[in-house]
């Protein structure tokens, strides 16, 4: 079948063939490779600095409405006139962390083909999770991971979904932390998700009745840049089974994402940005393996597998920025990435176009 030309970028590096059996390795040496944080998030009774301010702030403001009387004492005026800068910390404290480590779970749009089957595995500090897979029609010991992006759903990418489970390669999928009908709302984090995505691909091998021979991970959006990490930092039966990665307009670096999602002027802000962000990931993840400053490319990973990308040309919500970077450390000889641009294509999920389809059924039969 010939392959058309137009919006491809490059083509480079030779396919790597599966390796003829898996090698033996040492069990902490692969721990040590895996892409999350996976300690519980300590509990604790002693209150932190913003909680206290927060009381205090709270307290001082009911006790003036209360008692009238307080209003006209030098003692109301010095709490005034410190609590003011008090409650301005506290302000862009809290909309950072709302901004950051919550999600808005506005969109639940659920999947309607009756084929899915429905069940449950343990993902990042053992909480329930709700995955789905889609059995290929064929006999087939091939499995699909598909990443939805931020602010969406599987219920988004389902088409997609559909459309490589028709060339005979089982799905499976799941509503990301945080979005759709999946918990997790609060304290959410990247690294949750991550672990999240490990612990559904630790269960596929159960829900299939088999291990699968060959893998391959499609992330859209944000479920690329998680994409990229668990490619990069493999583990589990899938260490030696990953026969390539998709990534659908991917992001690229998480603080690109920060300045985005920051309100405002407070992008100018960035050095207090970066301390509450360290602050609240410490909190969460006594384990950290990342940091803000290393939570893109080129630290972020390069994997060193087979890599598709079918990029929005005019990526309405990422802008060019992403892009540019990942062509910065994709586009040369050292990856093996076939990188193409998609005309007239938004960057939603919610919406297809007839070439990325095509783009990704050329390469899924040259990689089987």
């Amino acid at each position: 079948m010939a392959i058309p030309q137009s919006g491809r970028l490059k083509l480079r590096g030779r396919r790597k063939q599966p390796s003829e059996g898996p090698r033996r390795r040492d069990k902490i040496f692969l721990r040590a490779r895996r892409a999350a944080a996976y300690a519980k998030t300590p509990t604790t009774w002693t209150p932190d600095v913003p909680t206290v301010l927060t009381i205090v702030f709270l307290l001082e403001a009911v006790a003036i409405i209360a008692f009238p009387h307080l209003r006209a004492s030098r003692l109301a005026f010095v709490l005034v006139g410190s609590s003011i800068p008090i409650g301005l910390w506290l302000f862009v404290y809290w909309k950072i962390y709302l901004s950051v480590f919550t999600t808005s779970n506005k969109d639940s749009t659920p999947i309607t083909d009756s084929r899915w089957e429905k069940f449950d595995f343990l993902g990042w500090g053992e909480e329930k999770m709700v995955g789905h897979i889609l059995k290929s029609d064929q006999s087939s010991t091939d499995l699909l991971l598909y990443l939805h992006g931020y602010d969406s759903s599987l219920g988004h990418g389902e088409s997609r979904c559909q459309h490589i489970q028709s060339f005979g390669i089982n799905i499976i999928g799941m509503d990301q932390r945080g979005f759709g009908t999946q918990q997790g709302r609060m304290d959410w984090t990247l690294l949750k998700v991550i672990a999240d995505a490990e612990a559904i691909l630790e269960a596929a091998p159960q829900q299939l009745g088999f291990t699968p021979e060959k893998l391959w991970i499609y992330g859209h959006s944000m479920g690329g840049f998680i994409t990229i990490r668990l490619a990069s930092h493999q583990s589990g039966w899938w260490e030696h089974a990953l026969n390539g990665i998709i990534l659908e307009s991917p992001v690229s670096s998480f603080p690109k994402i920060i300045d985005e999602k920051l309100p405002g002027k407070m992008v100018m802000a960035r050095p207090w940005v970066r301390h509450v962000l360290r602050r609240e990931y410490e909190r969460i993840h006594p384990d950290l393996p990342v940091r803000y400053a290393t939570s893109e490319l080129p630290y972020w990973g390069i994997p060193k597998v087979p890599i598709l990308v079918v990029q929005a040309e005019d990526d309405e919500m990422l802008g060019s920025a992403h892009f540019e970077l990942l062509l910065k450390h994709f586009d040369n000889d050292e990856v093996d990435c076939e990188i193409h641009t998609i005309e007239n294509m938004p960057h939603t999920s919610r919406v297809d176009r007839p070439e990325r389809a095509k783009r990704v059924e050329y390469w899924l039969e040259a990689m089987r």
